[in-house]
């Protein structure tokens, strides 16, 4: 009897394969996994570009899309030795995420205020001055006569001049002078004026001084005043704006010499009581 064997032949499974994840922007990462290959040298082809390798039947390698992928679809496929293709996948590259900036903000500081210390103009008046007027000495002798005389001196003035309340002035009007006497010149310079205007000067509503500024609004000129009052006058420059300052008149006096002509009249009455007497 003939005895028939049965020969078994058994079947290798199919190759799977898989990418995940299967989308992402330029630069990202994805896995490439695979069982059963046909083959121990696995390579991993980017649109034909070789991007990754392993040797194993079964396995995974990590994988980069390329920086030069454009947004879209693309192909990644598993390849013995990079010439015998057993799967592929589609993959999908993404826009890159858009960042969006934050508004500038600008801070304005606030503006410094900066304010100046008043002024203070402290105005000094003249001393008063005290007249001394020494006596006159007469010394008679029977015989002799003889007179000594001390002539009267008077050593200051003896009119004390009245300063009178006027405004403080702000003082832009520039004067050459504080305080001036009969026969003294005064002159004021100004400047801030309208170009080329009429400046007319006054003090207690009555005209000192007139002229023109120049075209840069300076001027320069006599102040005389029709009369001398003792006393601190305040003197007004119109421009276009008004300009001020201040000048004090002085008026004084003085008064010396000897008394010769009652000396010489006392001499001679003397002299004839003495001649009477030893006749």
């Amino acid at each position: 009897m003939t005895q028939a064997s049965a020969q078994t032949t058994s079947q290798q499974p199919s190759p799977t394969y898989a990418i995940k994840p299967n989308y992402g922007p330029v630069g990202s990462s994805f896995t490439a996994s695979w069982s059963n290959a046909p083959c121990r040298d696995i390579r991993i082809l980017w649109d034909g570009a070789q991007i990754a390798e392993m040797v194993a039947i079964s396995g995974s390698v990590p994988a980069t899309v390329p920086s030069n992928a454009t947004v879209g679809s693309h192909t990644v496929e598993f390849s013995c030795s990079g010439k015998t293709s057993f799967g592929k996948a589609a993959f999908r590259v993404t826009a890159p995420p858009t960042t969006s900036r934050p508004p500038v903000t600008t801070t304005t500081n606030p503006p410094v205020v900066t304010t100046n210390p008043p002024v203070v103009t402290t105005t000094s008046r003249p001393r008063p001055t005290t007249t001394t007027t020494r006596p006159t000495t007469t010394t008679t002798t029977p015989v002799t006569t003889t007179t000594e005389t001390t002539p009267s001196t008077t050593d200051v003035p003896t009119t004390t001049p009245v300063i009178t309340d006027v405004p403080e002035p702000k003082r832009d009007l520039k004067l050459d002078r504080e305080a001036i006497q009969p026969g003294d010149s005064l002159e004021a310079t100004g400047r801030g004026c309208d170009p080329n205007h009429t400046v007319l000067l006054t003090s207690g509503g009555e005209k000192v001084g007139a002229t023109v500024a120049d075209g840069q609004g300076e001027f320069r000129t006599k102040v005389q005043f029709s009369k001398i009052v003792p006393g601190r006058h305040l003197i007004a420059a119109e421009c276009g704006i008004l300009l001020t300052g201040a000048v004090d008149q002085l008026v004084t006096s003085s008064m010396g010499g000897s008394s010769s002509t009652l000396v010489i009249l006392v001499f001679f009455v003397l002299a004839g009581s003495a001649l009477i007497r030893f006749t």
